[in-house]
């Protein structure tokens, strides 16, 4: 498929997974130009002959998450409506692929954070590369997760590791986060993309 300002939607092949790709370099920040690219992609896989999703990042990282310093400057200047149409059209999109009827996977590598982890959080699966790191980190810039996480987080670890996750922001490794059940599967970096894929033709089949 083309692309489309940071995030492009691929399909491979002829079996049926498609790819989406958080392409902001370096880290995959999450701005308002970029939660407008996912919410058009997202929006084109209900017209694809897709059976599953794999969606990670390109480069090192999957994403830092939003762009903490627009969100509140956005949010405390003359235009707040347009940093919270941003956080809707997030929340929107996430939900949205949490729907989609077939396999989800996020193939996490590098820093999974804020906004980030979010995304991760709404996919069926996460697995994680060896050197992923896992955080929420808005309390430490007086906000709270606002995509989701809050709601999604508590299924995975459980509601008292889930509050002490958000109320510290403090950094999970992949170590931990598949001890706590916040991620499936760690595999060598190497093996990211294939691990991923494997699992969605598995749950596909």
């Amino acid at each position: 498929m083309g692309s489309e300002r940071s995030v492009r939607l691929v399909l491979d092949g002829e079996d049926g997974i498609a790819r989406l790709v958080l392409d902001a370099p370096p880290r995959n920040e999450m701005g308002r130009g970029f939660f407008e690219s996912l919410a058009a992609q997202v929006g084109k896989l209900k017209d694809l002959p897709v059976r599953g999703l794999v969606v990670h990042g390109a480069g090192r990282h999957f994403s830092s998450g939003a762009d903490i310093g627009a969100l509140k400057a956005g949010l405390a200047g003359a235009q707040p409506a347009d940093a919270a149409r941003s956080l809707i059209e997030a929340t929107s999109s996430f939900q949205a692929i949490a729907e989609l009827p077939y396999p989800t996977v996020a193939a996490v590598g590098g820093c999974c954070l804020g906004s980030g982890l979010e995304l991760a959080l709404a996919c069926r699966w996460r697995i994680a590369a060896a050197n992923a790191v896992f955080a929420l980190p808005e309390t430490s810039f007086d906000l709270m997760p606002g995509c989701g996480g809050t709601v999604r987080l508590p299924r995975l670890v459980g509601r008292a590791r889930a509050v002490e996750l958000v109320l510290s922001g403090r950094f999970v490794d992949a170590g931990e986060a598949l001890e706590i059940g916040l991620v499936d599967a760690v595999v060598d970096r190497k093996d990211l993309q294939t691990a991923a894929r494997r699992l969605v033709e598995r749950s596909a089949a």
